[in-house]
């Protein structure tokens, strides 16, 4: 491949929050008659279970809309849940929450399984923006199962049985109503509030939910001004007080597994553009986060530091300019991989220089990014040059990552579960079929 040379992410004019002129929204021209309805089985009530990695370990949490937390049972003793939120403004559910010690055997919520927390990590299993996109034009069919897959995804990964599930961020995509006369969306809540999250991830990712433990990381929707109150009282890692209150920096914390050694870390604030010097010092404490821990690591958060797309004049962008920056020679030499999401494709990159793997698995849902380069090898994204660089564009799904003798086996699959590339991760550098 010719070199090519990355400028700064997000270096062109659009949307400030998102990539919005990368949305090209087929649902603008339909009319009423024209879109395909799909509608997921009903509930009695909104109630779902799951298990979770929390900044102190692992954690149940439920969500009902009873004022009473549902009985819980670990390793055949019942325990109290207890509220985390209670009903409040737009949020008229409680949820509720337990401690799950390391080496459980067996959990139940509701009289319903749940996996305990893994002892050994042999297949992960790792997706991201999974939200269905309603801001101003740039819209989805909200209400077909084509052109918003994320229950199909979801039912799909489930089949795979994971050790655990990573997801790299962005659930909820519903910040404004749908515009009139589009049938696609039409009647599709939207806000910070239950309705908009139920739809957008809890119901059609139950499956996912109660597969396996989950590992969540904060996307930038769910920061405080967008998404923020709805993260906080279900998914957010943190503690809660009595008033829940959402926090704008989130420390990093490590899961409670071991081989490898994962840490999420918090990167939604990340200005792609510039370097942020205020942003970049928090960034670059956290980056640090795993200097003690022994490896291999893997580091799961939003945005990613490096990866690769073309803008509709041609242009070649990539490098999120101030995690570059906090990056710089910062990263612990045990970080073996990164994963992350933001952008809308399956990339996987490993560099010439020693630098860890990058991994974005952005392909749960959310309209996708074209434009995307299959074979970028040799590629200049700021100061890195890339080894090997492959990507898969326009195609939903998540991928899972293998166990092996003295490496991991990465496949990304589609909706169907067929497998659309496959890599070796060897140390930090990759191998791709």
């Amino acid at each position: 491949m010719t070199s090519t040379k990355a400028t700064p992410y997000k270096s062109h004019a659009f949307d400030a929050d998102d990539r919005g002129e990368f949305l090209l929204p087929r649902a603008l021209g339909l009319l009423a008659l024209g879109a395909l309805f799909f509608c997921g089985p009903a509930r009695a009530e909104d109630s779902y279970r799951w298990l979770q990695a929390a900044a102190d370990g692992w954690e149940a949490r439920a969500i009902t809309q009873s004022d009473a937390c549902p009985a819980a049972e670990i390793d055949g003793r019942a325990i109290a849940m207890t509220p985390r939120a209670r009903p409040g403004e737009d949020f008229p559910i409680t949820v509720c929450a337990v401690r799950v010690p390391k080496g459980t055997r067996s959990l139940t919520i509701a009289g319903a399984p749940l996996r305990p927390p893994p002892e050994r990590i042999d297949k992960a299993l790792v997706l991201g923006d999974t939200g269905c996109r309603l801001k101003g034009i740039f819209v989805q069919d909200c209400n077909s199962a084509e052109a918003w897959p994320f229950r199909r995804v979801a039912e799909t990964a489930a089949k795979f049985a994971p050790d655990i599930v990573i997801h790299v961020g962005d659930y909820h995509y519903r910040e404004t109503a749908c515009l009139p006369g589009m049938a696609g969306c039409a009647g599709s809540p939207h806000g910070d509030n239950w309705e908009a999250w139920k739809a957008d991830f809890f119901e059609p990712g139950d499956a996912l939910l109660r597969a396996a433990p989950l590992a969540l990381v904060r996307g930038n929707h769910e920061i405080c001004k967008r998404a923020g109150r709805g993260w906080t009282r279900t998914l957010s890692p943190l503690p809660l007080s009595e008033n829940p209150q959402c926090v704008e920096r989130e420390q990093a914390y490590r899961v409670d597994i071991a081989d490898p050694t994962l840490y999420i870390l918090d990167t939604t604030e990340a200005e792609e553009r510039t370097v942020v010097i205020e942003q970049a010092a928090f960034l670059r404490s956290q980056l640090t986060v795993a200097k003690d821990a022994p490896g291999p690591v893997w580091y799961a958060f939003h945005k990613p530091i490096f990866s690769l797309f073309r803008s509709r004049i041609g242009e070649t962008i990539g490098i999120n300019e101030t995690l570059a920056a906090a990056a710089h020679d910062n990263i612990p030499a045990s970080v073996q991989a990164i994963l992350s999401g933001h952008l809308h494709a399956f990339e996987a990159l490993s560099f010439r220089e020693d630098r860890p793997a990058q991994f974005i698995v952005g392909v749960g849902g959310t309209a996708m990014d074209p434009r995307i380069p299959t074979n970028f090898d040799g590629a200049t994204i700021g100061e890195a040059t890339v080894a090997q660089g492959r990507g898969v564009a326009a195609t939903f799904g998540f991928a899972t990552f293998e166990r092996g003798d003295g490496e991991w086996l990465v496949t990304d699959y589609d909706a169907e579960a067929k497998p659309r590339l496959r890599c070796h991760l060897r140390g930090r550098q990759l191998d791709c079929e």
